[in-house]
């Protein structure tokens, strides 16, 4: 793990699949137990799948993730009550981070090097689509503008796919911050990461 750490501690280095996957785990954790949605048996109303779910979908298609949600608990119609799944896309060498808000029908992608992806949009409806069958009706499904802050270099896509997801999760603008800000988050990525989460003197107190 020290290894994977230090692709978020050093600056302009690349943040790999380890990272990425745990980070988004303690931000669900933080959203369950804000809600109160940790007692054994309740059904998630937050959830990150990790960082193959998006290019299992895009290279071999839904069957491919077709349990993926039903082993979390959300899949079929219970998606439909779920608040927030976020959803980690690696794609041409580069991160951006899909917000799926199945309960208020809306999907967001924020890219820190562009605008939306109308392609990664289709895919994910595609999984939407798959899960809800004769549920789902496109025109239902909102596409938010999803305004991202913008990278300044080509390495830093990793640490702004983490901290747009950290904004959602505690509900502060994702333009908040800039390309300025980034080696303070990911240093406070890595001490979040090793305190075990948002928890402790780590719980965020409405600033990132």
């Amino acid at each position: 793990m020290k290894k994977d750490l230090l692709t978020c501690y050093t600056p302009l280095s690349w943040l790999n699949d380890e990272v990425i996957n745990a980070y988004l785990a303690y931000l669900v954790e933080y959203l369950r137990r804000n809600a109160g949605n940790l007692e054994p048996g309740q059904k998630p109303l937050f959830h990150a799948f990790n960082t193959f779910f998006f290019a299992n979908l895009r290279d071999k298609g839904y069957e491919s993730v077709r349990r993926w949600a039903s082993r979390a608990k959300i899949g079929g119609e219970a998606l439909l009550e779920v608040d927030t799944v976020f959803i980690p896309v690696h794609d041409s060498h580069h991160w951006t981070l899909i917000v799926v808000r199945p309960a208020e029908r809306t999907i967001e992608n924020f890219d820190s090097l562009g605008s939306l992806s109308s392609r990664h949009v289709g895919l994910v409806k595609t999984w939407l689509r798959g899960e809800l069958g004769p549920r789902y009706v496109d025109e239902d499904w909102d596409i938010l503008p999803s305004v991202s802050p913008q990278q300044d270099n080509g390495c830093d896509c990793g640490a702004f796919l983490l901290s747009t997801a950290k904004a959602v999760a505690v509900g502060v603008e994702p333009t908040a911050y800039g390309p300025s800000d980034i080696p303070t988050l990911r240093k406070k990525i890595v001490a979040e990461l090793i305190n075990g989460g948002l928890v402790g003197e780590f719980v965020p107190d409405g600033c990132l």
